[in-house]
């Protein structure tokens, strides 16, 4: 039986001293989310949420002594709670609150937090970057981890986070700077399959690409035409297995994908052609959703976080905050994705302030 989002809270770990304690760090945790699901986005403005439902939340969650933490209180948990803690026990209750079934794709990409960023017009510039994983279909984030420009990199943190992966036969799109041949036997390791873009990052990789799906006949195509916003585009998906003149390096390579995608901007036309590798043998119209899909990160996560959210001109800029906050987002984000919310302002509009139904939201 999957366990709530409060028995998890229950989870993280205190840092604080048992004298500092006035309120259970959960109960610190769940009013944050309550503020961040109703727009109060700021230290002071959780402060606020806090002070404004005070009698109903003491009661709905038995708080002792009738005080509900201050906003004081908020920016300390968030500053100290330690970030690699957090993160787990928000992938074990994601883990459990969502249905990944085999042949799923998910995204897996990194964001810069733009309003952590320091030094920033020296070569010494450092931000912090959070890397997801993200449901193509669900549009819900699995699990996430954070680096430090100056400490890490993208790559990295990437291929540890397919490490703690438990998923069985899905499919992880990636773009090309995780053109790697460790992440794809990362990945093959896990028991699952990639889709990963190619660029001139491994020259002769590409090349080769260019040259097998240029001479070779596809295993199958789809095309598609689409006219929006006053545009008329073709895509054109072709799958091919001949992989002659590629190293066996890059494990489980079975297929590469070209896209060619035709249109016209106003009167100019233009053609604009792109390449994947993959583990899959699938229909090439399989891989076309699948490579549009991919960049439901940026619209659906990474667009909400910082336009819906704020996070890349947040205040919350020190210690662990930042980072904690972005999981606070998410959780936020899943709880109203999958109780049927598509548009997180929306969801916002007719939900904020109402606590029986914020807590009806969290079981």
């Amino acid at each position: 039986m999957s366990s709530s989002l409060i028995e998890r809270l229950g989870e993280v770990r205190d840092f604080r001293t048992t004298d500092g304690r006035r309120h259970p760090l959960w109960v610190v945790l769940l009013i944050v989310i309550m503020g961040t699901m109703s727009g109060y986005l700021g230290y002071r403005a959780l402060g606020d949420f806090a002070q404004r439902h005070r009698e109903d939340l003491i009661e709905a969650l038995k708080i002792p002594k009738g005080r509900v933490p201050s906003y004081s209180t908020i920016r300390r948990v968030m500053m100290g709670i330690d970030f690699d803690n957090f993160a787990k026990v928000f992938q074990s209750w994601a883990s459990e609150y969502i249905q990944i079934s085999p042949g799923e794709w998910l995204s897996i990409d990194g964001k810069s937090i733009r309003g952590t960023v320091s030094n920033s017009n020296t070569k010494y510039q450092n931000f912090i970057c959070v890397v997801s994983v993200f449901t193509h279909d669900q549009g819900l984030v699995l699990t996430q981890n954070q680096f430090e420009n100056k400490h890490g990199s993208e790559i990295s943190t990437v291929q540890a986070l397919i490490k703690t992966l438990h998923l069985e036969q899905a499919v992880l799109s990636l773009d090309s700077l995780h053109c790697q041949k460790k992440t794809c036997d990362l990945i093959i390791n896990s028991g699952n399959h990639y889709a990963i873009a190619g660029k001139n990052n491994q020259p002769k990789l590409y090349q080769q690409i260019q040259v097998n799906t240029q001479s070779a006949v596809p295993l199958t195509t789809h095309t598609s035409i689409e006219k929006k916003h006053g545009r008329l585009t073709k895509r054109r998906i072709s799958v091919f297995d001949d992989l002659t003149g590629i190293t066996n390096q890059w494990i489980g390579l079975k297929t590469l994908i070209k896209v060619e995608r035709t249109g016209q901007r106003g009167r100019q036309p233009y053609v604009m052609v792109a390449y994947y590798i993959s583990s899959l043998v699938a229909d090439a119209e399989i891989f076309a959703q699948g490579i549009r899909g991919h960049w439901g990160i940026e619209n659906r996560l990474h667009w909400s976080k910082d336009v819906v959210f704020k996070e890349d001109r947040s205040s919350i800029k020190a210690a662990h905050a930042p980072a904690n906050m972005s999981i606070i987002r998410s959780i936020v984000i899943n709880l109203l994705r999958s109780n049927g919310f598509s548009s997180v302002t929306i969801a916002q509009r007719l939900i904020s302030n109402n606590i029986p139904t914020l807590l009806a939201l969290l079981q």
